[in-house]
């Protein structure tokens, strides 16, 4: 096989996901990490087996971080299982599981991030903040927030990545949503709208974008904060609150509750507080 000949195989997998209704962030990562293997040969024909592939993992192994290897390697063996070459599909290198969280964002800096939205005058990223905690949602799914749906209904039917689900707005979520587009007459469509494209909804970087200046404002770490950052804060919330694993499930519209139960990790620092409350009978001091 040829560069050339793997170079048309890849773009004939790539519009066969675009058929089946993968993302466009998807189908970028999958180019992506397939056209890495490929610039990693050298000679320009070559046998795919399972020797180059083995060797391409060793590769992986000393150039990427964990994730991206596997990320990489779970992108190839796609491919690979495409063009027939299944037998030269890689395992993934093993990872420890985890079971704290690192540096979550705290409910007393949710509540600060709030209130310096409101000094930097950026109410919609107020909001934006206020759907991530009390609706549990992942960023790409603010583009099914209109006002025709929450002005509706608590319940917003989504087709998402081939899969349907209900985001669930509480009543004083959706209050302040249809309270938010009133005062900034947004009378249809998106509720967060680009400031320099009216017709389209603010995209996920710039939200990134915001947030990172708000986190700096507020004197929080601006590494830990990302919108996924909530989807945890939310799970912590929830497990509090009586909402059980299951129901959480299907909240977040997992497939399956091992990675349900990740969200509801607590950090080292929770641990150690409810480890001071461990209390023993006193024996004799020690002279």
């Amino acid at each position: 096989m040829t560069k050339d000949e793997i170079k048309i195989k890849l773009d004939e997998w790539i519009n066969q996901q675009r058929l089946d209704e993968y993302s466009k962030k998807t189908l970028v990562d999958y180019r992506h990490g397939v056209d890495l293997f490929i610039q990693w040969i050298k000679e320009d024909e070559f046998a795919i087996n399972k020797d180059l592939t083995l060797d391409y993992k060793e590769y992986l192994e000393k150039e990427f971080a964990l994730n991206s290897r596997n990320k990489y390697i779970v992108e190839l063996n796609k491919f690979l299982k495409y063009i027939g070459y299944k037998d030269c599909t890689l395992k993934k290198f093993k990872t420890q599981r985890k079971t704290s969280i690192d540096d979550p964002i705290w409910d007393q800096e949710h509540k600060r991030m709030l209130r310096w939205a409101k000094k930097l005058d950026m109410e919609d990223m107020y909001w934006i903040m206020e759907s991530f905690a009390l609706a549990g949602i992942r960023v790409e799914e603010l583009k099914f927030f209109t006002v025709e749906r929450i002005t509706e209904s608590n319940f917003i039917k989504v087709f998402n990545k081939g899969k349907e689900r209900t985001i669930i707005l509480t009543n004083e979520l959706r209050r302040g949503l249809i309270d938010y587009c009133k005062r900034k007459n947004i009378t249809s469509g998106y509720v967060f709208i680009s400031p320099v494209k009216p017709n389209q909804m603010l995209n996920n970087s710039t939200i990134w974008r915001r947030l990172k200046k708000i986190a700096k404002a507020a004197k929080i770490n601006p590494n830990k904060i990302h919108p996924h950052a909530w989807r945890h804060l939310f799970a912590k919330k929830a497990k509090e609150i009586g909402i059980d694993l299951d129901e959480l499930q299907d909240i977040f519209g997992h497939a399956d509750i091992k990675t349900t139960s990740i969200y509801t990790m607590t950090s080292n620092r929770e641990k150690k507080a409810k480890m001071e409350k461990i209390k023993y009978g006193k024996g004799q001091d020690y002279e």
